[in-house]
């Protein structure tokens, strides 16, 4: 995945791709697939799309928006029912995915690089662009 709004699945022993998805909104910045292996994230710019890929053709089952600038990060929760995003604009979302909108937004103040979900499933470690590193 990267800037030609593709992602691409390989076959690591063969190096054979044998599945692409398109990602027209913008680049993709990161991926990240679920737990169970059904769905994978596409983290762009400024939103997320969210792929079901082991269903006949690979398919987008929703978009989601809510942050103003790239899409830097994205994970799921254990069980797969929420995933959290973070974004160059300072933001981390908590979205669950059984419902509507963004559950919980907190603000870092500078352009979050990267997050981790931490074993408990409870807390969120994120790295900001400041140097801070904070736990949610």
């Amino acid at each position: 995945a990267g800037y030609d709004h593709t992602i691409r699945f390989w076959e690591a022993p063969t190096g054979v791709c044998y599945k692409t998805l398109q990602h027209p909104d913008s680049q993709v910045n990161q991926l990240q697939i679920t737990a169970d292996r059904q769905r994978i994230a596409a983290a762009g710019n400024p939103s997320l799309r969210l792929f079901e890929i082991n269903s006949g053709p690979p398919s987008a089952l929703t978009t989601y928006d809510g942050h103003t600038s790239n899409v830097t990060a994205v994970g799921f929760e254990a069980d797969g029912k929420w995933m959290y995003t973070a974004s160059e604009d300072g933001t981390l979302k908590l979205w669950d995915l059984r419902a509507a909108g963004c559950q919980r937004e907190y603000e870092s103040g500078s352009p979050i690089n990267s997050v981790a979900l931490h074993p408990n499933q409870v807390e969120i470690v994120s790295g900001d662009r400041d140097g801070n590193i904070r736990v949610w």
